[in-house]
């Protein structure tokens, strides 16, 4: 599918806001903005690094589909320690939101399950497989991607590496792997570091945006 604009540009206005970050610093709008733009440079160069992955299976170049694949999921983990600096981007946020509603310890643990089910499987595996509706609410926020994506996505790309291998064709069944997070009641917290934002994201884009 072909691009409808340049990610290369997505890129570029991370870095813009990236330059001038020390000057508002505590700022919380700013703050904000450059967490929400540095995530889909990171984004971005994630789905640069896919097509390089794409490639080298096509090429059957088992080393560089291995150094790629672990780039990318690098970058994953880049982001969601990103999105951790801010509440807004967190899964947490969101399940302790859904749990509050509760009255009781099992209104809240169902609150939490339909809370989960939504951004991920959708309902059950006739919903996300057969109905198609597996990310239809898709979040890039932090724990969700270090917790479900990661894994998600290092099952898939070992699993290509060894039908490059050893010529076994892929054959994942990702309801199994993703339904057992759904009916997790791990606590995420809303932020996941005390080191400041703009600090962060000038770090994390030193790593990411290579």
């Amino acid at each position: 599918m072909e691009d409808y604009y340049n990610p290369q540009d997505v890129i570029q206005a991370a870095r813009l806001l990236l330059s001038v970050a020390p000057d508002f610093e505590g700022n919380n709008n700013f703050e904000y903005d450059l967490v929400d733009i540095l995530r889909q440079a990171i984004a971005e160069k994630g789905r640069l690094v896919g097509k390089v992955i794409e490639a080298a299976f096509a090429a059957r170049d088992v080393a560089l589909y291995r150094s790629a694949s672990d780039r990318f999921l690098q970058l994953l983990l880049l982001q969601d320690e990103l999105l951790g600096t801010r509440p807004e981007f967190s899964v947490g946020r969101w399940l302790n939101q859904a749990r509050a509603l509760g009255q009781t310890e099992e209104e809240k643990a169902l609150y939490e399950w339909n809370a989960r089910v939504q951004i991920t499987t959708w309902g059950n595996r006739a919903a996300a497989d057969a109905g198609g509706l597996r990310d239809y609410a898709h979040r890039e926020w932090s724990g969700l991607l270090k917790d479900f994506y990661y894994m998600r996505w290092k099952t898939w790309f070992a699993t290509r590496l060894r039908e490059l291998r050893e010529g076994i064709p892929a054959n994942i069944d990702f309801y199994a792997l993703e339904e057992p997070w759904t009916r997790q009641q791990n606590r995420y917290p809303e932020t996941n570091t005390s080191a400041p934002v703009v600090e962060t994201a000038l770090r994390i884009a030193s790593e990411a945006l290579d």
